[in-house]
């Protein structure tokens, strides 16, 4: 009896056991059902039906960890970091896989909490065994984490200050361009529509003595689709853009182009399919000569998803339509296996900036810093500081052709939205300052405006580099001095006397006041005058220097355009020396410019010789300026 009892109560037992573990298991296969379920609500991304499946779970299994990383990675899509964070803080709890350390070292990252993230990222790396590139990754970011918190001890002077309502709205202004003399504002307005999703135009506002005036849309460049990321030139007449999907486009997006006649703007270009890949072409930036366009691509032969590039200007056709050069990558000084935006190639042409989510820094996309070399190489890039840089993704920076002004767009307030801003740069991340010459042409007597033709070349180039301008329709023109050159500037119109102009920068080390001028050019006449700057002689000698060459190559060309033509040409100096000695020394200097005029083709009969010495000063002798204004050349027309 006492053992059949005892039977009876192993086999209660053993059914207690199955009907609890069938019990179980039922309940884990609902749960399971649940979260197949929550799944599908979460890869249709609808994250409020999968809360709620989640819901229903964790109150039967609060401990069931894979709900509880699915509702992680809702808040991770939705952006709500302090809620993911806490979310898998509650999953690091019930299990010890190393890949929440991981998830919780991005999402402590994401937010700037560093000191967190490195912890977290330490414990992953401890707890299993990874791949080399997994580990590379990870100890990447523990490096940015060191980084940004030494950065964060050390920040950089920075008071951003929210541009003017004339150019700021209500709603997402962003991607600043300014000119070279801060005088035209191009940026990316976010407009709403009354029907349908909001698009991308671009706007303009003009400065004025009280600022910013109103911004207004850009007739003839603005469309029904989105334009974006633009790149004004220097001298405000070329406007390089980003537009993606449209039916002559070489890839999903590429870079176009629409050029300013002094009053409207051209119909937009495609760049073409030099420039533009089947690929992404985007964020252009072009040097202060229109020589070279920088952009960011995720083209073939990359180093890594999307990198810097660069292609040369190499013709204006007569059509309007600009032909350039094969690109070429940047190389490994800039581009990383990561991504590499935003080129900004500052007007002095060498010190580039640009947005990278791969070298140490603060996290998202930081804003780096690198130079030009003598070689074309690139310097170290440099990380611009903490608090420019965030844990946040900054992208699209301007900078003033002094080098002291920043502009960028940043949310600082969120009832406005993105929000155009300016700021003083710190300066060991400052570039070289550039100056700039804004002239206006018409002529003498009538005061008719004139779009003559234009040469600024720098002396102090071994390839003695040429820039070729036209003026505009209003007969302006504008054009960048980076300092350390010495420039000749010439101005020629046909029928007209050709203006010549020296720009002494080889010294400088700071930008005193750009160079305004109104040059009113003389017709070819009797008794007109020509003084030239861009011949230069040895101290105290006739002997002309290498320097001379292209003025006096622009002078011969003078003479063969206009036969016939006599001449005088007038030997000047300043007052140092004696008045006989100077009387003696500009008369040989003319007769140096003679000889060379006649070993260039020039008739010998149409060419006279005069030395005036220090007798018809254009300037005063009691500066440096003056004197070198009255170190001169002249050339009168008719004088025999």
């Amino acid at each position: 009896m006492l053992q059949n009892c005892r039977k009876y109560k192993v086999l209660v037992f053993i059914v207690l056991i199955f009907s609890v573990n069938l019990v179980k298991a039922q309940s884990n296969s609902k749960i399971q059902q649940q979260f197949d379920k929550a799944m599908q609500f979460y890869n249709l991304r609808d994250y409020d039906s999968a809360k709620n499946e989640i819901e229903k779970i964790r109150k039967k299994n609060p401990r069931f960890v894979d709900a509880i990383l699915l509702l992680s990675d809702i808040y991770h899509d939705l952006k709500s970091s302090d809620l993911e964070i806490s979310t898998l803080e509650t999953a690091i709890e019930y299990s010890k896989n190393p890949l929440i350390y991981l998830r919780l070292g991005k999402a402590y990252h994401s937010t700037g909490e560093y000191e967190k993230a490195l912890v977290n990222y330490e414990r992953y790396l401890d707890n299993q065994e990874l791949s080399e590139s997994r580990t590379a990754e990870i100890n990447r970011d523990i490096l940015s984490c060191r980084f940004a918190i030494d950065a964060v001890k050390h920040p950089v002077d920075f008071n951003p200050l929210r541009l003017s309502d004339s150019v700021n709205s209500n709603t997402h202004e962003y991607w600043p361009s300014v000119s070279l003399d801060r005088s035209r504002l191009v940026f990316t307005r976010l407009v709403h529509q009354a029907s349908g999703l909001p698009q991308e135009d671009f706007f303009i506002s003009e400065a004025d003595s009280g600022g910013w005036r109103k911004a207004i849309p850009i007739t003839g460049i603005n469309t029904n689709e989105n334009e974006g990321a633009q790149a004004l030139s220097p001298n405000g007449r070329l406007l390089f853009f980003t537009a993606c999907n449209r039916p002559e486009g070489f890839g999903s997006c590429d870079i176009y182009y629409s050029v300013y006649n002094g009053n409207n703007w051209g119909i937009p270009k495609n760049a073409g399919g030099t420039v533009n890949s089947s690929g992404w072409d985007a964020q252009p930036s072009v040097t202060s000569d229109n020589r070279f366009l920088y952009f960011s691509s995720n083209r073939a032969g990359g180093r890594g998803k999307k990198d810097i590039w660069r292609t040369e200007l190499l013709e204006i056709q007569e059509n309007g339509i600009l032909r350039w050069g094969i690109p070429k990558n940047l190389g490994d000084s800039i581009n990383s296996p990561g991504d590499e935006i935003s080129p900004f190639i500052h007007p002095n042409n060498k010190s580039l900036y640009f947005g990278s989510d791969f070298y140490p820094g603060m996290g998202g996309m930081d804003l780096f810093y690198a130079e030009i070399k003598w070689d074309g190489t690139f310097t170290q890039h440099k990380n611009i500081g903490y608090p420019i840089n965030t844990f946040s993704n900054e992208q699209g920076l301007n900078i003033s052709a002094d080098g002291t002004t920043a502009y960028f767009a940043s949310a600082r307030e969120p009832r406005f939205g993105l929000d155009i801003y300016a700021f003083q740069l710190p300066p060991e991340v400052r570039p070289d300052p550039v100056s700039y010459v804004k002239a206006k042409i018409t002529d003498n007597e009538t005061g008719a405006i004139l779009q003559a033709g234009i040469e600024l070349i720098n002396l102090s180039s071994d390839s003695l580099v040429y820039r070729k301008e036209k003026a505009d329709e209003n007969g302006e023109v504008l054009l960048c001095l980076p300092l350390n050159a010495n420039y000749a500037f010439n101005v020629s119109e046909k029928g007209y006397l050709f203006y010549s102009r020296s720009f002494q920068l080889n010294e400088l080390k700071t930008v005193g006041k750009p160079v305004n001028i109104d040059i009113r050019l003389d017709k070819i006449k009797p008794g007109a005058e020509m003084n030239l700057y861009n011949i230069y002689f040895e101290t105290d000698s006739f002997r002309i220097l290498p320097p001379s060459e292209p003025e006096l190559q622009k002078l011969v060309l003078f003479f063969k355009n206009n036969h016939g033509l006599n001449v005088e040409i007038q030997g000047h100096t300043d007052n140092t020396g004696t008045p006989q000695h100077n009387l003696e020394l500009s008369w040989h200097r003319a007769q140096s410019v003679v000889d060379y005029l006649v070993s260039g083709g020039i008739e010998a009969s149409r060419l006279k010789s005069k030395g005036y010495g220090e007798t018809k000063p254009v300037a005063s002798n009691e500066n440096e300026e003056g004197k070198r204004l009255n170190r001169r050349t002249t050339v009168k027309i008719g004088a025999f």
